[in-house]
């Protein structure tokens, strides 16, 4: 199938598909409101993701197909309906449901600071470094992470301290102060949301070192494409550490996420599946850089689903790089 043939097909599916049999689950009562708590209750219910998966031959691509509810697993109705539309050329996979990543594991503290350490505002737990960057408009170094790591789900404040570790290892006021959130780019509940991500100002007393990511290599750059079905890609992260995947699904739609506040969907992002024995990433490794096979950044990672993939660990999901620099305002900072 040609990649228009497939956008098409998410577009049709997703409006006239759907809808329909999703209200038939619901009348006979197959989803239940008790799974969310209720401060968690949104517009944005976890069902089903569509997106772009490689076909069965080089260059050829199908409709991928992501079930996040069991009920819609046990529909064979609906996805008899949706095997018809595609002809077949479909790529179906249960997920489960896809959750922030926040951390358990220690990681120590790092100076100078660079990729892949434990970071997080002061009333978070513990993510990731993605990357440090410039700000075009003030020219300083900043932290890039994710908005529910290091701004707190939207609930932080412009200058709220950034602390290297985060609290969760052991990061505490005063001493591992590193920076002040400078910006993020809000998440919204009952709107489409494209990148979960902010930045906050290194102190000038904090030494970087922001081209190491320890255990793959030198940072080269942001990649000039886009990212294509099979690619390899890699991160360190600050639980996993260094993993590496491939990349499984692009350009997918209504991809909902449970973060503290709700429920929340995303569309245009990329799906990237384990290439080894273990899980491409787990709880803490939010804020992640993804880096191509030429070690160019090309997503940022921020959630990750319970299940999925072909070890069966779960499958990770990355914002575009993109548009993640462009909302930001800010350049990498590159060899």
């Amino acid at each position: 199938m040609q990649i228009e043939s497939v956008r098409a097909l998410k577009e049709e599916i997703a409006s006239e598909v759907v809808p329909p049999a999703v209200a038939a689950i619901h009348d006979k009562g197959g989803f239940s409101i008790t799974t969310f708590s209720l401060d968690k209750v949104t517009t944005a219910e976890p069902l089903l993701a569509l997106g772009v998966a490689a076909g069965p031959q080089a260059g050829d691509v199908r409709l991928a197909v992501r079930l996040q509810r069991r009920s819609l697993q046990r529909s064979g109705e609906l996805l008899e309906t949706i095997r018809k539309r595609a002809h077949n050329e479909v790529d179906i996979r249960y997920v489960g449901r896809i959750s922030k990543q926040a951390g358990p594991w220690y990681r120590s503290r790092l100076r100078p600071m660079r990729p892949g350490g434990s970071v997080a505002h002061y009333k978070v737990t513990a993510g990731t470094i993605g990357a440090f960057a410039s700000h075009k408009s003030t020219g300083q170094t900043v932290i890039l992470s994710n908005n529910h790591v290091i701004a707190n789900e939207n609930a932080a404040k412009v200058n709220d301290l950034i602390l290297q570790p985060g609290t969760y290892d052991a990061g505490k006021r005063p001493k591992d102060e590193v920076a002040r959130l400078t910006k993020w780019v809000p998440l919204l509940r009952n709107k489409t949301n494209y990148v979960d991500a902010a930045i906050a100002t290194v102190k000038k007393s904090i030494e970087v070192d922001p081209l190491k990511y320890t255990g793959i290599g030198t940072l080269a750059g942001v990649r000039a494409g886009p990212v294509s079905l099979e690619m390899p890609v890699s991160k360190v992260g600050r639980t996993t550490g260094v993993t590496h995947g491939r990349v499984t699904a692009i350009e997918l739609d209504d991809v909902v996420i449970e973060y503290d506040v709700g429920s929340i969907s995303f569309d245009n992002q990329i799906e990237i599946e384990s290439t080894g024995p273990r899980a491409f990433c787990s709880g803490g490794d939010s804020g992640s850089l993804i880096l191509d096979e030429n070690l160019c950044a090309c997503g940022l990672l921020f959630a990750g689903s319970e299940t999925g993939g072909t070890n069966g660990r779960g499958l990770t999901y990355a914002n575009p790089i993109g548009p993640v620099l462009k909302k930001l305002a800010i350049k990498l900072l590159v060899s």
